[in-house]
């Protein structure tokens, strides 16, 4: 892997640096688990939103650029009334399990003169896994606590490919369909049956069962580029 990088860095640095142009998008994706991953979590689903922005490089088959993905693959909500000792209010406590990443992205189009373009890419960069609560007494009320229970971060890349389809009627428009596996550094992470609250223990605590995998998915995404976005 990090000699396809090496690779990679070297053949596009030696290509003439006059740009061609910018590609800015969005990308809906859906993460299922393999490996330990799905050993740890199973059935849960990792759902994000991305964009991307890409600079193609003058007459030359590559495109180097940048990918942030946001997504929350867990969500809980209580309703509670043994939160704070002495008190018997009702309150809600909602509890996310979030993921982040960002990832230097690189891309190989082995024809670009085709109607479909096709093209294979290469991802590395970092994923952020935490989880955070909010307190309040209804949705409309203030937040009276918020805070996270557990974060970790790890190195990733990601390896696949997919396909541009030209949107008729928006210049420099194309849909994009992908397909990427995607592994790392092993993380700690919750997901939302991993907290139980324990309103006897102390003043009340959160007890935790954290899982450890490295973030293995198998990701399929749908989106839309456009070319030459800033012209």
């Amino acid at each position: 892997m990090r000699k396809t990088f090496l690779l990679l860095f070297f053949m596009i640095s030696t290509t003439n640096a006059f740009a061609q142009f910018f590609i800015a998008g969005g990308h809906l994706n859906g993460g299922f688990p393999i490996a330990r991953l799905k050993s740890e979590v199973d059935k849960v689903f990792f759902p994000s939103l991305s964009g991307i922005l890409l600079y193609e490089f003058y007459n030359q088959p590559f495109q180097i650029g940048l990918e942030l993905g946001y997504g929350v693959y867990g969500s809980k909500l209580e309703k509670r009334n043994d939160l704070y000792p002495g008190y018997n209010d009702t309150y809600r406590l909602r509890r996310n399990n979030n993921y982040a990443s960002g990832m230097a992205v690189f891309r190989y189009l082995p024809s670009k003169t085709s109607k479909l373009v096709p093209f294979i890419e290469i991802q590395v960069g970092a994923n952020y896994l935490y989880s955070r609560y909010k307190i309040r007494p209804s949705i409309f009320e203030e937040v009276v606590e918020v805070s996270k229970d557990m974060q970790d971060w790890g190195m990733g890349y990601k390896l696949g490919g997919g396909l541009q389809i030209p949107i008729p009627g928006l210049e420099g428009g194309k849909i994009e369909v992908r397909l990427t596996y995607q592994d790392g550094n092993s993380m700690r992470f919750l997901t939302k049956s991993d907290v139980v609250y324990l309103p006897n223990k102390g003043n009340g605590e959160f007890e935790y069962s954290p899982r450890q995998s490295p973030l293995q998915l198998i990701t399929a995404s749908i989106g839309v580029v456009v070319y030459d976005a800033f012209r």
